[in-house]
């Protein structure tokens, strides 16, 4: 925000750049304030969010299919991924634990913000059952799909989906999709061109190293997408990063629509 003083009569005034607004107070202070862009177009997808849950879903054991509510809609983890998680990060909560994901309308939208192509590849860090990473592959026309998940029954669960998939001819066996059990702070992401993070649970310094190992490991990165935003949630004000647009997508505990920030990478 940039103010001065002026001693023009009181106004407000809309710039003309799509990126600015002017307003002086009764006071003569003014102020110019950048705003954020507005959301990009519609892409028309070949395949709409019923048509990739229609495929997707069955795919599932049942206890696994996706539901929106509040809370946790999958089993419980055992005991062995409790404690991998906590390894990871010893600072966090039992609330890192909670489950939730995109919904088939919430993917399809980011995948029109994110506005991928042929040549990108599109890393899910900390996917899950994978079904982002799935509809991604399917949906958004990507070289490359990859989930990168630590728990080693949901990674089981999304490989089995993966596999009956397959099995089944749904998938485009020219282009890649994998599904990792790891811990996202060892990936090499080289390769990445846009990063998901659903990071609402995760405590500030998980999220500072993940942003670390990104900035010294995703040398072809372009895009990291959070579901908080870094400065207000976890103090954080990366300068490699610049916030390209808040909006909103569903979630399964939010199904019309969470939080969404974009970041162009500007290092």
């Amino acid at each position: 925000v940039r103010c001065e003083v002026s001693r023009r009569p009181a106004q407000l005034r809309l710039a003309s750049s799509a990126t600015t607004k002017t307003i002086t107070s009764r006071d003569g202070v003014r102020c110019e304030v950048s705003r954020l862009a507005e959301p990009p177009a519609r892409l028309r997808f070949s395949m709409d969010a019923d048509a990739a849950r229609a495929v997707i879903e069955p795919a599932f054991d049942e206890d696994a299919r996706q539901r929106c509510m509040s809370g946790d809609f999958t089993p419980a983890l055992s005991a062995e991924d409790i404690a991998a998680a906590r390894a990871m990060s010893p600072g966090q909560t039992e609330f890192a634990l909670t489950y939730g994901e995109l919904t088939y309308e919430g993917c399809t939208r980011l995948g029109e913000i994110l506005e991928m192509g042929p040549d990108d590849v599109f890393y899910d860090l900390g996917s899950g059952l994978g079904r982002a990473t799935i509809q991604a592959h399917l949906q958004w026309g990507v070289k490359r799909a990859v989930g990168v998940e630590l728990s080693a029954e949901r990674s089981a669960q999304a490989r089995r989906a993966v596999e009956r998939l397959e099995r089944d001819g749904a998938l485009d066996r020219s282009r890649r999709l994998d599904l990792v059990c790891a811990n996202l702070l060892e990936g090499g992401y080289q390769e990445a061109t846009a990063v998901y993070l659903c990071c609402c649970c995760w405590d500030s310094t998980f999220v500072a190293q993940a942003l670390e190992v990104l900035e010294k490991r995703a040398v072809n990165l372009k895009q990291i997408v959070t579901i908080e935003p870094l400065d207000r949630k976890f103090g954080l004000r990366p300068a490699w990063l610049t916030l390209k647009l808040a909006t909103r997508v569903g979630q399964t505990w939010a199904p019309e629509g969470y939080p969404c920030y974009v970041y162009e990478v500007t290092r």
